[in-house]
């Protein structure tokens, strides 16, 4: 039998895809392809054409996961000397951490090597490669070895599901001391935010962060646009109503 709803959401998305690539050409001619608002703001992002343009309006315009804004300034003002961004795509927070934390190290991570690739370029026009270092496959016991080097890690991960064998419990004593900013794909598995939040909170406060609004009328160039466009404009098209997780470390 024929799913009709399901095949009117994909051709919907499939429209809305296609409609992204002329928006995109009108915000990147107006950003050249620099960040304009956020905690990334002038950071200047890889050519759309390397790296496929997963996000570029929304991460052009600066409001790409606004929901992190806070939690992201407040990670960096308790100046981490290490960050390890575990999924790190194009390198949207890698760098831009890099940007924003000149005396931190950062180890990126994405099991895609073109992502890698892309990552390591993005670094090197934003001036910060000698900063970061780019690898494959990220584990427990990676993740609690770097950890352990430092004196105020960062931990920033969007793996996609792997949330808790990355932030496995034989890690935790390693993690206590790291701040942690971990996206939930509660929607593959919904054991996800319960078995993290028992694992963190002995050693950390932790926060909820629910996906929230974005407003494209904000941007003057964005305002000629039509309403569906402007709207096209700022989604992440994300499955399902997303949350995150900020651990702050209890540190003394």
């Amino acid at each position: 039998m024929i799913d009709h709803a399901f095949a009117i959401r994909r051709l919907l998305v499939t429209a809305a895809e296609a409609r992204m690539q002329d928006i995109a050409v009108h915000v990147l001619a107006h950003t050249d392809g620099f960040v304009v608002s956020g905690p990334f703001e002038n950071m200047k992002l890889p050519e759309q054409k390397s790296w496929g343009g997963g996000d570029v309006v929304p991460k052009s315009l600066g409001c790409y996961e606004a929901e992190l804004h806070g939690a992201v300034e407040t990670a960096i003002a308790r100046n981490p000397d290490l960050v390890i961004n575990v999924g790190c795509a194009e390198g949207y927070y890698a760098v831009g951490l890099a940007r924003r934390l000149p005396g931190a190290t950062v180890h990126a991570f994405d099991i895609d090597p073109q992502a890698q690739a892309v990552c390591a370029l993005a670094a090197e026009v934003n001036g910060v490669r000698r900063r970061i270092v780019t690898a494959g496959e990220c584990t427990a016991a990676i993740l609690a070895e770097l950890a352990a080097g430092a004196a105020r890690p960062l931990i920033v991960m969007d793996c996609e599901g792997a949330e808790t064998a990355l932030l496995a419990e034989a890690a935790m004593p390693h993690l206590a001391h790291a701040d942690i900013l971990v996206e939930c794909h509660d929607y593959l598995d919904r054991t996800i935010t319960p078995i993290l939040t028992e694992r963190l909170k002995p050693d950390h406060a932790v926060d909820l962060i629910l996906e929230g609004a974005r407003d494209p009328t904000r941007f003057e160039f964005m305002q000629p646009l039509s309403t569906l466009d402007r709207w096209l404009a700022v989604c992440e098209f994300r499955p399902e109503t997303m949350h995150w997780l900020a651990a702050w470390a209890n540190r003394t």
